[in-house]
Parts: structure tokens; sequence; C-alpha cells
């Protein structure tokens, strides 16, 4: 009798507890809407049809079909369609407890640790991959018994298969979330909805109850951006929604993002963008 035994090394044993938060299916249509946002969690796309692109900070990326984006928390990023005739399809997942380490010689969106926020992997053979995402859907859609612990195990093996499967091997990194990461949260979700109103420093420390130079510290530092900054941009983001897709006067669509006067408004919009609401509306 022959036996071959191999032994599991219980000290690399790595306890995982990411956390699927959704898992949906994407496509572009006339209702869809591109603001720039982020998230408190993890994202990660895979494209399934299609051409786009993804805003990432600073950066513009073109994807097409096999296409794989991870988007660590806190990274701003909106996905665009390019080809009516070639519509952008994908499947998102938004993964809690899982933060990933990037190598630093690849391109990528660099936070206040030089350390790349997104990846982009190209796979030539998607199958795998989509045989993932299918069963993780499978499973929720389904709910048959122990369905939890099945999409869990599926998705550990789709994040393993991910880490492997990228030669430049980024790796999960720990990442502790406290009372100050939730409130800097708390203040970027009131913007994210309240951004056409009357924001102040002190009405956001009113509502997270944090001294005013600890929560611009912090924030600017989770975030990359100072509240007030990212207000501002949040307001000409969406400005340069309304100058596309609208025809509402620059000084309607002045006051419908938070700017009491227009002229400051034109002023702030050319600063962030390079062009007066008018010009970008022409060329858009």
């Amino acid at each position: 009798m022959s036996n071959t035994m191999y032994m599991v090394d219980t000290k690399d044993i790595i306890n995982v507890n990411y956390e699927l938060l959704y898992i949906c299916k994407s496509k572009f249509e006339n209702d869809w809407h591109s603001t720039a946002h982020f998230h408190p969690f993890t994202e990660i796309f895979f494209i399934t049809s299609g051409k786009g692109s993804f805003q990432l900070e600073d950066n513009n990326v073109n994807v097409s079909e096999g296409d794989l984006i991870i988007i660590n928390p806190n990274c701003l990023h909106t996905e665009k369609s390019t080809f009516v005739n070639e519509p952008l399809e994908y499947i998102v997942l938004g993964v809690d407890n899982l933060v990933l380490s990037f190598p630093e010689d690849k391109s990528g969106y660099q936070n206040e640790k030089n350390k790349p926020q997104y990846r982009i992997i190209k796979y030539v053979d998607k199958t795998v991959i989509l045989g993932y995402l299918n069963s993780l859907i499978d499973e929720i859609s389904k709910k048959d018994y122990n369905y939890e612990v099945a999409y869990k195990s599926i998705l550990i093996l789709l994040i393993i298969t991910i880490l492997r499967g990228d030669n430049n091997n980024p790796k999960v990194k720990e990442e502790s979330t406290n009372k100050l990461s939730l409130e800097c949260m708390k203040v970027k979700n009131y913007i994210d909805s309240h951004y056409s109103q009357n924001i102040t420093l002190d009405l956001l420390v009113q509502l997270t109850h944090i001294n005013k130079y600890h929560l611009v510290h912090s924030f600017t530092k989770q975030v990359g951006i100072s509240p007030i900054n990212y207000l501002i941009n949040k307001r000409i983001e969406e400005a340069k929604n309304l100058l596309s897709t609208t025809n509402y006067s620059i000084r309607e669509i002045a006051s419908i993002v938070g700017f009491s006067n227009s002229s400051y408004f034109s002023e702030v919009f050319k600063k962030n963008t390079g062009n007066s609401p008018k010009n970008y509306r022409s060329q858009a």
C-alpha cells in the first residue's frame, strides 16, 4: 500500500471575512446616468459585452469584453458606454472587508500613501471568471439549502482566482474601519444627497460631532480631497451632466446644483474643467 500525504501548514491560513453586498448585471440604455462617485467598499466589474470607458479619479481607461476592473474603497469612479451599437454590459460585485494592495509600477490612481487604488486585468479566456459570477447569481437568486455557505465559498474562489491570475500579484491587505472612517463616509453620503443645498464645514461638524480640524484632516487623508472640494467637484459633475442632457439655462443649472451666483458657478466650472459652461455644452 502506498500513500502520499500532503500536510496543511495552519500558520499560513488566513481568516477571510469577505462580505458580498450585492451582485448585479448592468447594460447601457438611454436612462443610464453616469455620475462620479465612490464607496466605502471594493467593487469588482467584469465586462461581459460591448465597449466603454471608466473614469478612475483623473484617468480615463477604455474597457471592452473580458476586462476585469477592481476598484478599492474611496476611489472616485464612473463608467460610460462608448458605442450605441456595442452597448457596455457588465457584472459588478460590491465586496466589503476586501482591500487590495497593488504593485506601484502599474498605472492607477495613487492615494495619499502613493499606492494604486484600482487595477485593470484583461482576460483572453473569460470562461472561468464568468462561471464563478454566474454561479454566484444562481446561488443568490435561487436561495437553495445552505446557499449562504455556497455563495461565500464561490466568492472566495473568485477572489483567489483573480489574485492568482494577475501576474503582478496584488495582495489582500488589512484595513481597519474605525469610528472616524465611518463618520467621514457619513459626510460623503450627506454631500452626495444634499449637494444642492447650502453646506458648510460647520454643518458637517454638527452632523458628525467631530472637531473641524480632525474632520478635514481625516476626510482629506481617506478620500484624497477636502470635504468642501469634494462638494464642489460633486456639483460640477452634476452640472456637466445637466449641460449635456438638458436644455436648462446656465443660470438654472447653477441654482440646481447649489450655486447661488451664476457668475461664480461659471468661474468655478472653468477652473475645474478648463471650459466655460457654454463651451462645454457646445462640445458635449
